[in-house]
């Protein structure tokens, strides 16, 4: 069982059959911004009232003290290997438009961010966590990503309950969540001083439905 104070040293690597997950490293966050000034990217992300740009910045912040204090554990996503999203399944280049304006527009490796939000070692808790820029959306690397976190997370940080959550509108994002076996367990609703926001939906599993 890893605990806080072990991986104080480092964040372990995982993988999937196409991305590495690693530790955020100082250099990532100039591309995180980049991704999360995307106003598509950061759509269903906190206080979605607010303006992209103070939303962009106040999240960064929050992900780089968590990340610093391991209240949460942040993992860059980017690929290993060959660029598996530029090719199709039958070996030929992808001509996406998405890709080449990524191609043009990027300077990292970053595809997203994985994470285990508001960790509670001792009770075996935490909120899982994933957005992927758009180039990537569609697919099938959120599923992927929250497949391995699982694994992670229910095998060598041994919680009990991995808790995720998006907004009802995240239609995407809930298939990904069900892909994954977790299952629904409540609905809030939500607001905010401007009135009423989408309500959010909250899946779980626990290690007893993972096993």
């Amino acid at each position: 069982m890893l605990t806080r104070e072990m991986l104080r040293s480092g964040l372990p690597e995982l993988y999937t059959d196409r991305v590495r997950l690693r530790q955020l490293q100082a250099g990532d966050y100039s591309a995180l911004e980049r991704m999360l000034s995307d106003p598509l990217v950061i759509r269903y992300v906190n206080r979605i009232r607010k303006p992209v740009d103070a939303r962009m910045r106040r999240l960064v912040a929050q992900i780089r003290v968590a990340a610093d204090s391991l209240d949460s554990l942040h993992f860059a996503v980017e690929w290993h290997g060959r660029n598996t999203a530029a090719y199709n399944e039958s070996g030929q280049l992808n001509e996406r438009n998405e890709l080449h304006e990524h191609n043009e527009r990027s300077h990292s490796p970053l595809l997203g961010i994985a994470s285990f939000q508001q960790w509670n070692e001792k009770a075996g808790e935490a909120q899982l966590g994933y957005i992927l820029d758009r180039p990537f959306w569609g697919q099938g690397l959120a599923t992927e990503v929250v497949e391995e976190m699982l694994r992670f997370g229910f095998g060598s940080l041994k919680l009990k309950r991995i808790e995720g959550r998006c907004h009802e509108d995240n239609q995407a994002s809930v298939r990904v969540l069900i892909k994954n076996k977790l299952r629904l367990l409540r609905t809030i609703s939500a607001y905010d001083h401007s009135g009423e926001v989408p309500s959010v939906l909250v899946f779980s599993m626990t290690q007893g439905d993972y096993a």
